[in-house]
């Protein structure tokens, strides 16, 4: 009989050697768990790394897109909870998957998904009351939707059975699901215990294209499909775009950066790439042109 508490740990990589043995490492299986590796062609010494720790091993085909790795992911796994953290967001906390179990077993049957902290702010705090699991529905959305990815994430995959991430969409996928999600009447948690550090390793360029990308992708579904910020009032349908990201938007994003480097909480290199990151969400807010990362 399947373990109704079993999680299947879901991890994205492309030559993540730098970072997957830690974020490994910093779990522990019991049994009926199970680790799933969907890869998209790495040539370094990422897929020895995971056979050595007992991955399943899932090669994604054909050009590379977050949504499609994600399904691919999900379909394989054989647990009713799906951990999706990404290669580089390092767990913090002794007992870290057992922090994720925990909150699980406290979810009603409307909670589809928790958030965990996967930010590259070491001491970042969420929405709540210390490590209490909180629960948030539609008039909460602009709360945890600053949060809301899947960088360190835990999914029902009956959820995912419903509604399978857009393939249509080549980044911003968590975004968009959780609107969809909300605007089904379902509700998220927050997981403050099971904590992780994103250590992203990508490129300046490569930062700044993802931000860029993440931003076109908002942009893009939210003219054809609904409006973000109608949700809490239950306006679900118009088609109204996106404001730019304006000047004083940027600032205070950079200046957030800085303090957190002046403070010790980000270290150097992600630093300068999360600056890269937010860059380029300014500039996709305001240019057109499809500059989605292919890694």
């Amino acid at each position: 009989m399947t373990n109704p508490f079993g999680i299947s740990v879901l991890i994205r990589t492309f030559n993540s050697a730098r970072t997957l043995g830690s974020v490994l490492a910093g779990m522990s299986l019991v049994p009926g768990d199970e680790y799933l590796v969907v890869d998209s062609g790495s040539s370094d010494a990422t897929l020895a790394i995971a056979q050595q720790h007992g991955a399943k091993i899932i090669n994604a085909q054909g050009p590379f897109n977050y949504s499609k790795s994600l399904n691919l992911g999900f379909a394989a796994a054989k647990n009713p909870w799906v951990l999706v953290i990404s290669s580089h967001a390092i767990p913090k906390v002794s007992r870290f998957l057992e922090k994720h179990r925990e909150a699980v077993k406290q979810f009603p049957a409307d909670v589809v998904a928790g958030y965990a902290p996967g930010d590259m702010d070491s001491e970042i705090q969420l929405h709540g009351k210390g490590d209490e699991v909180v629960f948030y529905a539609k008039n909460d959305w602009a709360k945890i939707n600053q949060i809301c990815g899947n960088a360190n994430t835990i999914y029902r995959r009956s959820a995912w059975e419903e509604l399978p991430f857009d393939e249509t969409i080549r980044t911003a996928e968590d975004k968009i699901w959780f609107v969809e999600m909300i605007k089904r009447n379902h509700r998220f948690a927050s997981i403050p215990e099971a904590r992780a550090v994103n250590k992203n390793q990508g490129s300046l360029g490569y930062m700044f294209r993802k931000g860029f990308s993440d931003r076109r992708a908002l942009d893009t579904w939210v003219s054809s499909t609904g409006q973000l910020r109608g949700l809490q009032e239950g306006e679900t349908t118009a088609a109204e775009p996106l404001k730019p990201m304006t000047p004083w938007q940027l600032g205070g994003a950079l200046k957030r950066l800085f303090k957190l480097k002046l403070a010790g909480r980000i270290d150097a290199g992600n630093w300068f790439r999360y600056n890269a990151h937010i860059l380029g969400q300014f500039f996709g807010s305001y240019l057109d042109n499809d500059n989605t990362p292919k890694k």
